[in-house]
């Protein structure tokens, strides 16, 4: 099902008995019509599949009210009719969308209550986020489970989360080993170990040297290195820190006038000669997961394994700190990634002795600490049985407390019985205490009423708002402020739930919600797709490409925390970035690697959204930028208006890497052929519009082959050439963006694409944050305490508005 039938359905969850709109209505929109639309959308000719002279005006349809809405919104933003028409008259188009507006209005009356699907499963990082939170240790139970099915963008709607046989059967599997982490005693798995010459192991070709291990970069297992006999005790999260610099050496040898010949002669004759970068450039490392008996000398071997972690080191000695996860029965290598590939060892002869004479990585300790648990014995285990060895007294009270956190709403008694059955069951057949409360724990976590949220959209369910608010701004099970304030029914005053919002915000697992969001409405959840040729562009890193994602949401958290008008994302005047992003960006004066507000000069290119490097990787491909894509994404996720997909006939611009078109060139025939024109007369602006950031977000003024930059467009509400001018024209829909905005927000709050109903409330509520002086914060907020999000009856009858 692709994603307009599930709007489709959407729509129709809200049918109510037909009510045909009145005759003033038709009176009013026909003559419009016949002048303004039948000519592109009648009887002969359908542009974009849609024909107006047959659209039915029973608004409570569902599929009519998305058709009369659509028109509505274009005929708001001038998207219709098309430049080459004759504009209405302002007076008239403001008649009609009213009229369209009060109709709809009058049609939500009846679809009030549809929409909303009464059960949901977590998705994979709110599965995640409830395991840590629940148990206090950090283990993924969406380990190996299939991918969170995603729709226009967001991957946890309740319409594409189910638990199909196969993700059942993983979980079990998961579950039981969390159950054995958290329920858990003995010596305590937690450890710190440090490692320096003579415990940390490595290839044949590292050597070691005044008190370090020093290592070229290479792709095979000579030039790596690892803690001696680590072996990660259970799959976790460990913290690993690396003292050490990196530099070169031959800029310092040739610095000194000290002279250095190498023992292989094409080294001689090519390292010497070859490209090098500056000492006062970070290089980059990365610490790559490998299998514990996988820590050894290997020849000629690649180095293996998963690559979960990168940092940059600078040419002084420092030390740097990554959490990765490991799983159990690993190790870890640390491979210095930064400088170019070599295929043998760089010895050279300096001053009569053999050293390695090349870009260098020099590691003074490696220091490793972890798994990550929040106490020892785990807290789940001190929930249910106490710290001490043998205390398992009280069990049952324990359990039904534990039932109810998981859970998260009080649990039918059958329900308390049969998990207090499956404890006693295991103790009559022989089992241990901890061995039994671990089988209690393995079937919470594989119970319905745990991997479900239920919620029937009932404004008087106290329990289902907690859990509506918490998953919403914290990604997470409420904790107990949100359950006290549910179990006693306060919850449901919305100047309770208002303040209850505010303190989610307020609260560090807010970043949670921050980071999600962002991931699905941006699309930052795919920024690892389409890595960026590293011949075309060599500055580009993965560490880079995580500072990338890293900017963008601190700069949403930055205008949530700071309560900035929502505007700030079409345009800004600051960004959010460290030394690397400053350089990536030509942004002199930034030092250091925490990403901070940084502020711009006027008529910066940077501000906002689409100033963004990690947004303009995402919509390019690993050679060049796409305006389409850009295009596309702009309409999609900042003004809320898709285009219909492309013709299933219409073959994709095969990629021009050898520079001898234009993008422009490249896109024309799109806009000479009658079917491709009139979708790409509202994208292909947009996207031209970002054509001076190339596909990793560096700015340009030539395209490779010399020819310059095309930027310039042509969309309902100006003329621009280039982002500066562009972004002028989106602050002119920025009440657009704002509706957009507000409906996605919604759509990720509730779990469902919004119903045409729904969508009318999401609008007033943007409205109202759009003519006020609220800022973003104040949004969310409203969001949260809005009868929508409460799941009450409107205060008010919706026609009137």
């Amino acid at each position: 099902m692709d994603n307009s039938a599930y709007r489709f359905v959407f729509a129709l969850l809200g049918l109510a008995a037909p009510a045909i709109a009145s005759p003033e209505f038709d009176t009013l929109v026909t003559p419009f019509l016949e002048e303004h639309c039948y000519k592109c959308h009648g009887e002969k000719k359908q542009k974009g599949d849609i024909r107006l002279d047959t659209l039915s005006r029973d608004f409570t349809h569902g599929e009519n009210a998305i058709l009369w809405k659509d028109v509505s919104d274009m005929l708001i933003t001038g998207d219709m009719p098309p430049e080459d028409e004759p504009r209405p008259p302002v007076d008239a188009v403001t008649n009609l969308t009213r009229a369209i507006d009060s109709e709809l209005r009058a049609a939500a009356e009846s679809l009030r209550d549809g929409g909303r699907i009464a059960i949901r499963r977590l998705s994979h990082t709110a599965l995640d986020n409830t395991v840590r939170d629940l148990l206090g240790i950090n283990l993924q139970l969406s380990k190996n489970l299939p991918a969170d099915p995603d729709l226009e963008g967001f991957n946890s709607l309740a319409i594409t989360l189910d638990a199909n046989p196969e993700m059942v059967l993983k979980l079990q599997d998961n579950a039981n080993a969390i159950a054995r982490r958290a329920i858990a005693s003995g010596p305590d798995v937690r450890s710190e170990h440090r490692y320096t010459i003579g415990t940390i192991g490595h290839g044949y070709n590292v050597e070691e040297r005044d008190g370090h291990v020093i290592t070229s970069s290479s792709r095979d297992r000579k030039h790596v290195m690892w803690p001696q006999d680590f072996v990660a005790p259970q799959d976790g999260v460990y913290r690993i820190q690396v003292n050490g610099f990196a530099r070169d050496l031959r800029t310092d040898l040739e610095n000194q006038g000290i002279e250095y010949t190498y023992v292989r002669e094409s080294y001689e004759n090519s390292l010497k000669k070859r490209k090098r970068k500056p000492n006062d450039v970070p290089r980059l490392v990365s610490i790559v997961a490998i299998q514990a008996s996988e820590a050894r000398h290997m020849d000629a071997a690649t180095v293996p394994g998963r690559r979960v972690g990168y940092f940059y080191l600078g040419n002084e000695s420092d030390s740097q700190t990554v959490d990765v996860r490991l799983y159990e029965g690993e190790n870890f290598m640390v491979h210095y990634a930064a400088a170019g590939a070599l295929n043998q060892s760089p010895i050279a002869t300096v001053n009569g002795e053999e050293r390695l004479v090349s870009d260098l990585l020099h590691v003074k300790a490696i220091h490793v600490s972890g798994p990550e648990i929040d106490a020892w014995p785990p807290p789940a285990r001190q929930q249910l049985l106490g710290a001490g060895p043998n205390d398992a007294t009280d069990a049952r009270s324990r359990i039904d407390a534990f039932l109810e956190r998981a859970f998260r709403r009080p649990v039918p008694e059958q329900t308390q019985n049969a998990f207090q059955r499956l404890y006693t069951t295991g103790l009559e057949q022989g089992l241990s205490p901890e061995a039994s409360m671990r089988n209690v724990v393995e079937g919470v976590l594989t119970s319905p009423r745990f991997l479900f949220n239920y919620d029937q959209g009932d404004g008087s369910d106290a329990w289902a708002l907690a859990n509506r608010l918490s998953y919403f701004l914290w990604n997470t099970m409420p904790d107990d402020t949100l359950r006290t304030l549910a179990a006693s029914g306060e919850l449901l005053d919305p100047q309770v739930l208002r303040q209850q919002a505010i303190r989610l915000l307020e609260d560090e697992k807010s970043a949670r919600f921050v980071q999600d969001f962002t991931a699905q409405w941006l699309g930052l959840k795919d920024i690892e797709l389409m890595r960026p040729d590293p011949k075309l562009y060599e500055d580009y890193d993965p560490l880079l490409e995580s500072l990338m994602r890293q900017e963008s949401e601190a700069f949403f958290a930055h205008v949530l925390r700071e309560n900035l008008p929502t505007r700030s994302f079409l345009d800004s005047d600051f960004v959010l970035v460290n030394e690397r992003l400053a350089s990536h960006y030509n942004i002199d004066g930034v030092q250091g690697d925490t990403i901070r507000p940084v502020p711009l000069p006027a008529e910066s290119r940077r501000g906002g959204l689409l100033g963004q490097a990690s947004i303009l990787k995402l919509t390019s491909n690993g050679t060049r930028t796409s305006p389409v894509v850009r295009g596309v994404w702009i309409l999609e996720n900042l003004l809320g208006d898709p285009p219909s997909p492309p013709p299933a006939d219409v073959m994709p611009i095969e990629p021009d890497v050898r520079g001898s078109k234009t993008i422009f060139d490249m896109l024309a025939r799109h806009r000479e052929v009658e079917t491709c024109a009139d979708c790409h007369r509202s994208i292909d602006p947009w996207g031209f519009g970002l054509e001076h950031f190339d596909a990793i977000g560096a700015y340009r003024e030539v395209y490779r082959n010399g020819q310059p930059v095309y930027a310039k467009g042509s969309v309902p509400g100006g003329e621009f050439d280039g982002i500066v001018d562009m972004k002028e024209v989106l602050l002119g829909r920025s009440s657009q963006f704002n509706r957009a905005l507000t409906e996605k927000l919604f759509t990720y709050a509730l779990g469902h694409p919004l119903t045409v109903a729904e969508q009318i409330v999401a609008d007033d509520i943007a409205a109202a944050n759009s003519e006020g002086p609220g800022g973003f914060k104040d949004l969310v907020v409203a969001i949260c305490s809005s009868p929508l999000f409460r799941g009450v009856p409107q205060p008010e009858n919706l026609a009137s508005r």
